[in-house]
């Protein structure tokens, strides 16, 4: 056992070299199982399969499921590229640690910067968007006029509770409510396939000359790729929990890999559902419906029990919104604790080990965006240029970055250990196809107020930018030497518990 340390965060040098970090987090608190139901609740099944379809739709048509599996495709060699550096640098800074140690602090600095436009914005948007459905759902079906703002004003509160009372209770709010959603996606996916709609049941929607209704287009094609991108992002999202997770090397890259195939096969047959369900002959009229496409389907297929649907996406809202507060929280942790942002955001509760400054900073900033956007521009137009938009050019930079890190790294420092594929083609590979799908997106520009999105990103950008210099001005550029601390089998906590080796199991016994 180790002497036990200051009870403020310090850090240590390991026998390698390597920064080891002091955490006050919970540690061993998650399993395997637990890891993949976060990523897997990041990545959000029913957002990602209901929420985006008419938009999708109206870019490719019919072929949309094969638009969403080339996403996949990308999205699986960007998984192997951070399970590279997944495997090395265990961490609550996630892909701040990542890049601060493979590109430098600074770069580090900027991506976790950009990473705020990414896990930390999704809660109120989403969440204000469900309102908005539930309340036309609810009107429609039953005239109950149920405002949207209310759901956000109960919902965001709760997931801020659950986010305070620990990491365990969180995730196993998380499997619960993933479990649930997952499942019921699924069989609304099926359902469509088995009880077509005009045009009756094919597999033309993966031939690319296949265009019902003239909706496809190339520049159209592109932006949905990237959309699908987006979609099934949240794959990394065990990552910021690696201090908190059992056998971090081991079971943050097994967690990342599997949620990829099975969120990622799982949306190409519910898009693919969707679409036949709706009916391929009718297909230009899907874009246009006033509900969502997803809830069509089930009103037709499932008849009385349609709600399950609704209810499916009730539960994806909340699991999604407890996983992205766990990854904003840890990495807003993790960069407090080096020192690159306030001291304060680094408190930890003693008693629940979760960091309960941060969980009130992602309550703010859910609350702000769901009520301050949605009732400026509206739920729906706000969910689109954020969680769309906004979202899906910050999360490019921040893929790009960690692609980046992994050829550097590898190639400089692991040389022996570079293999072309993995260490190159994938991401040099998946950052060209990512630059390139968003050029081709933004060309012609979307109209507004999309358009208004590389304004957005670029202007927190140089925000970011502006912090640096403030920081190297006033001389606090302490965190330079911290940005890249990492746990390994000997790391210690607050009160001198060594967290569990590489080769242990959730209980703490060894294999």
């Amino acid at each position: 056992m180790a002497t036990k340390p200051p009870t403020q965060n310090v850090a240590s040098t390991g026998e390698s070299g390597e920064v080891l970090a002091t955490t006050q987090l919970q540690v061993r608190a998650l399993g395997l199982t637990g890891a993949l139901m976060q990523n897997i609740t990041a990545i959000a099944p029913a957002i990602t399969a209901f929420f985006f379809t008419a938009t999708i739709v109206g870019f490719t048509g019919a072929i949309s499921p094969f638009a969403y599996f080339l996403g996949f495709l990308v999205v699986l060699a960007l998984g192997m590229c951070l399970v590279q550096l997944a495997k090395l640098f265990p961490s609550a800074g996630g892909y701040f640690t990542y890049v601060s140690r493979t590109l430098g602090p600074r770069a580090g600095f900027l991506t976790g910067w950009a990473y705020t436009l990414y896990s930390p914005i999704i809660a109120g948007p989403i969440l204000a968007f469900f309102g908005y459905i539930l309340q036309g759902e609810l009107q429609a079906n039953y005239g109950i006029n149920f405002p949207w703002w209310v759901f956000s004003l109960v919902a965001i509160p709760v997931i801020a509770v659950l986010g305070f009372l620990g990491i365990k209770l969180s995730v196993r709010a998380i499997v619960i409510l993933g479990g649930l959603e997952f499942l019921i996606v699924l069989a609304l996916g099926l359902s469509g396939l088995i009880s077509p709609g005009p045009g009756g049941f094919t597999v033309r929607v993966f031939d690319p000359g296949f265009n019902p209704g003239h909706l496809a287009t190339a520049t159209g094609f592109a932006l949905a790729i990237v959309f699908s991108v987006q979609g099934l992002t949240g794959w990394e999202s065990a990552v910021p929990l690696a201090e908190e997770t059992a056998s971090p090397r081991r079971n943050v890259p097994i967690a990342t890999m599997a949620s990829i195939v099975i969120t990622g096969v799982m949306t190409v047959v519910v898009i693919w559902g969707q679409v036949i369900g709706w009916g391929w002959l009718n297909i230009g009229k899907l874009p246009g419906s006033a509900e969502l496409p997803a809830l069509v389907i089930a009103h037709r297929v499932w008849g009385a029990v349609w709600s399950i649907a609704l209810f499916a996406m009730f539960t994806s809202v909340m699991a999604a919104s407890l996983a992205t507060q766990n990854v904003a929280t840890r990495m807003w942790y993790g960069m407090a604790r080096t020192g690159v942002l306030p001291r304060v955001v680094a408190r930890v509760d003693p008693k629940r080990k979760t960091p309960t400054v941060a969980v009130l900073l992602q309550f703010l900033l859910s609350m702000g965006l769901a009520f301050i956007g949605g009732g400026l521009l509206g739920p729906a137009t706000f969910f689109i240029l954020m969680v769309g938009f906004c979202l899906v050019l910050a999360v490019i930079f921040v893929y790009s970055m960690g692609n980046i890190g992994v050829v550097v790294h590898y190639w400089l420092h692991r040389r022996r250990e570079f293999n072309w594929v993995l260490h190159f083609v994938f991401p040099v590979g998946t950052t060209a196809i990512l630059i390139y799908s968003l050029v081709k997106s933004f060309s012609p520009f979307p109209a507004s107020p999309d358009n208004w999105s590389p304004v957005i990103v670029g202007a927190w950008m140089l925000v970011g930018v502006g912090v640096l210099v403030i920081l190297k001005v006033r001389g606090g550029e302490t965190w330079l030497q911290k940005a890249g601390e990492i746990i390994d089998s000997h790391t210690v906590t607050a009160e001198g518990a060594e967290t569990i080796a590489d080769t242990g199991d959730a209980d703490g016994n060894q294999n």
